[in-house]
């Protein structure tokens, strides 16, 4: 058994800056075991690819005990994982093929390339609305990008596609904190506890209105296509994937563009040459690569499993480090250098494999048309006051980013 380095992933000094931790895990074994938080952690590029790919020796029934019970000994006796399978409801991120494979295929439609991209005019709209409030909050002396703009943009989005009153957006807010909270396996507090069943009430009515009255609405797509597939799913798996495509519709682009815009401050030059008109694509790639939105995801061994130099027991749950394999030396020899000419195609920002991030496409639009409008609609953007992340083992973003803006 391999005894690890001064490092857990919620402790406050490794969730405000994990990449010096990263760095020190990635110079020791393939894989070193936290017993304090009893997890295995994997930080090499390799290693990391690998497990994301092999569902059948790594598995995502290890996610069935967040919220049930702490990644942590320190906050509690984690439950058995594999006696969850009956209490829990089918979810597309914990679960494995073949359950996997057939509730991936109800809802990949309305994700592909082609029709996220019947989305842009959509898009660009919402983004030029809140690029319009951000202007009026500068107008104010209270511009933060967060707030005005990385937050409600992808909510709009979201609710938008759900079919959800985009005045519910704050209710949102407070429901996806309190799925984060539980992604990370924290104790949840009673107001977060609150909150989740408020959240779980709502999905679970608006399931039930659109089973006896479907729309136009990606909510009313899932539920027909399926009933049609003959293995309907219960309401509470409907309302399962509901909540899913609320992290998945809100989280991932809010992270996205406050990580993007916190590079873009410390880098003044590579900033300048974004707003002379440099190619998005490419830009968003390396902020997913140089700052991932998720830094990690958990998997249960379902099997001894030797990795590298190191034996992994059967029923260890085990955590894959993207932020750490996103700057691996052995991958990129200057990982940890922010560069909008790299292209790394590559990365693991949002994941790998089966489990691949499904509103990947989504966010890279969403990201790349927030980023164009800002650059078209501000002269100038700069920090007006330290930004605020929050605290986060499996996801990284910011709560608020201050700053001054002046239109174009």
């Amino acid at each position: 058994m391999v005894r690890g380095i001064d490092f857990s992933p919620i402790d406050a000094n490794v969730m405000a800056d994990p990449y010096p931790y990263y760095e020190a895990l990635r110079r020791g074994p393939s894989v070193t075991y936290l017993p304090d938080d009893d997890l295995w952690v994997v930080p090499g590029f390799a290693d990391v690819w690998q497990i994301a790919r092999t569902p059948e020796s790594f598995s995502s029934k290890a996610l069935r005990a967040l919220g049930i019970g702490a990644i942590s000994a320190r906050t509690g006796t984690r439950p058995d994982i594999r006696e969850l399978d009956a209490r829990a409801p089918q979810s597309l991120i914990a679960s494995d093929p073949p359950d996997h494979t057939h509730l991936r295929r109800l809802v990949s439609r309305p994700f592909t390339p082609r029709a996220i991209g019947t989305l842009t005019g959509e898009i660009r709209s919402i983004a030029e609305h809140v690029v319009d409030d951000l202007i009026a909050a500068g107008e104010r002396g209270e511009p933060d990008l967060v707030h005005q703009v990385a937050f409600p943009l992808p909510v709009l989005v979201i609710a938008a596609a759900l079919g959800i009153p985009a005045e519910m957006r704050d209710d949102f807010k407070r429901w996806s904190n309190a799925l984060v909270g539980r992604l990370d396996g924290q104790p949840l507090s009673q107001e977060a506890t609150a909150d989740l069943g408020e959240m779980i009430t709502y999905f679970g009515q608006v399931v039930a209105e659109r089973t006896a009255n479907p729309g136009d609405d990606l909510i009313s797509w899932i539920i027909d296509g399926s009933a049609a597939s003959g293995e309907p799913l219960a309401p509470r798996d409907l309302v399962s994937f509901c909540t899913l495509l609320l992290i998945a519709g809100n989280e991932t682009t809010t992270n996205l563009l406050g990580n993007a815009y916190n590079a873009f401050f410390q880098h003044p030059d590579q900033f300048e040459s974004i707003r002379a008109g440099a190619d998005l694509g490419p830009v968003v790639e390396e902020v997913l690569r140089y700052d991932s939105s998720i830094q990690g995801i958990l998997r249960l061994a379902n099997e001894d499993v030797t990795i590298g130099d190191v034996t992994v027991p059967r029923d260890a749950v085990v955590m894959i480090l993207f932020g750490s394999a996103n700057r691996d030396e052995r991958r990129w020899p200057d990982g940890h250098r922010f560069d909008i000419s790299r292209e790394p195609l590559d990365h693991l920002g949002f994941g790998s494999g089966i489990h691949l991030c499904l509103g990947a496409h989504l966010a890279r639009l969403e990201t790349v048309t927030a980023i164009d409008v800002l650059r078209t609609r501000l002269a100038h953007i700069e920090p007006r006051s330290e930004p605020t992340r929050f605290a986060s083992s499996i996801l990284r973003g910011f709560t608020s980013m201050p700053v001054q803006v002046t239109p174009a």
